[in-house]
């Protein structure tokens, strides 16, 4: 890339961990929440759960605006607003504020992920794209272990820590202002929904359909992998979650592989060839080989998550780019939320429930994600378009 692209991607890179990592920024705070505003565990735990909430509904409100007006000033403008709302965090002196402060925080936050995943696609070039997407996708994903260990450390109060992130908030509004502005807007195609003049733009439903609907198995193979081992480390001594999740952690530097493997074979492989990994991984798991399955629902996670974003990406027009990565995005929480509630539905009947669905799901989703691949591969073939 670029110096001005990976002045852009970086910057974006960077905000994207500071937005996505409020989702989980707050949960080592919840124990000095509950005691702060005297409340029970129960209620401490709305403070997180109504931020998710309000962020998945924001991410269907904003993804259509984002085809409707400058990304650019949507993103920094977003940012702004992220800045003024974390402020009224910070500034919450009762615990029904708190909440109603968080839920406007969830929102607002929504506006980030579809717009900056568009606006990456707007500005970089179409072949630079797989590496800035993968860049995108480790800031994402690394915020939620990272995130809770900086808070954790930290150890300051949530006032604090909202006023913190209030200031990196105006930062990057004016560093991302500055990069939109190195990069010229490139010029539009004349057919808007063909976005990188892809001769079969007017075609791709199907498949687009087919990798937006994925993400719903990426999470909800993740969470619920981590979510059941949280369970099982009642029962069983042996199963540590927090050295599993340690063990994770490395596996998620493969969002940097992703790129040779797209270009070689195209992102919609990369991501269904992760989505198996983590089908994979769930049968591991049952086998009783814990920290091996945890490696691996990373390492499919890593490959899963730029491989999507590339392929929703070169998949949609420029005139829906920001809608699909909305749905995308959307998809992609909404399964990190209900896997935590399907693992307590079914751990009462059996555990290993917890592992075969999830194991199911990805093993579908990553072979209509391949057979979408294959009908586009060909179709695109005589026209010797990109993958």
């Amino acid at each position: 890339m670029t110096t001005k692209s990976t002045f852009l991607v970086s910057t974006i890179m960077i905000s994207g961990f500071l937005v996505v990592g409020q989702i989980y920024a707050v949960i080592p705070m919840l124990d000095a929440i509950r005691t702060e505003f005297d409340v029970t565990t129960a209620r401490a735990s709305l403070v997180a759960t109504v931020f998710g909430l309000s962020f998945a509904a924001g991410v269907v409100v904003f993804g259509p605006i984002a085809d409707m007006v400058d990304r650019a000033r949507l993103l920094v403008g977003g940012l702004a607003a992220l800045a003024l709302a974390s402020l009224a965090v910070a500034a919450t002196d009762d615990f029904s504020s708190l909440v109603a402060s968080r839920a406007l925080q969830g929102f607002v936050s929504a506006s980030f992920p579809a717009t900056a995943l568009a606006l990456v696609a707007d500005r970089i070039a179409r072949e630079q794209q797989p590496p800035a997407f993968s860049m995108l996708g480790f800031a994402f994903l690394s915020s939620a272990p990272l995130s809770q260990l900086i808070v954790a450390e930290l150890s300051l109060p949530i006032s604090a820590v909202m006023t913190g992130a209030a200031l990196l908030y105006l930062l990057c509004a004016v560093a991302t202002y500055v990069a939109a502005r190195l990069l010229p807007t490139p010029e539009r195609s004349a057919a808007p929904a063909g976005g990188d003049a892809d001769p079969a733009a007017d075609a791709t439903f199907p498949s687009l359909a087919a990798v937006i609907l994925a993400p719903s198995a990426v999470l909800f193979g993740f969470v619920a992998f981590h979510a059941a081992a949280q369970l099982m480390s009642g029962r069983d001594p042996a199963i540590d979650p927090d050295q599993l999740r340690l063990l994770g952690f490395v596996p998620l530097l493969l969002c940097f592989a992703a790129p040779a493997i797209s270009k070689r074979h195209g992102p919609a492989f990369t991501a269904s060839a992760g989505i198996f990994l983590i089908a994979v991984a769930m049968i591991v798991a049952i086998s009783g080989q814990m920290p091996l399955a945890s490696v691996t629902v990373s390492a499919g996670v890593a490959l899963a998550v730029p491989g999507l974003i590339a392929t929703v990406s070169f998949w949609s027009g420029d005139a829906v780019r920001a809608r699909a990565m909305a749905t995308y995005t959307f998809l992609l929480f909404v399964g990190a939320s209900v896997a935590p509630l399907f693992v307590a539905a079914v751990v009462e009947f059996d555990m290993r429930l917890a592992f075969l669905l999830p194991a199911a799901l990805a093993a579908t989703a990553s072979s209509l994600l391949f057979v979408a691949h294959e009908i586009r591969r060909r179709r695109l073939a005589a026209a010797d378009a990109p993958i």
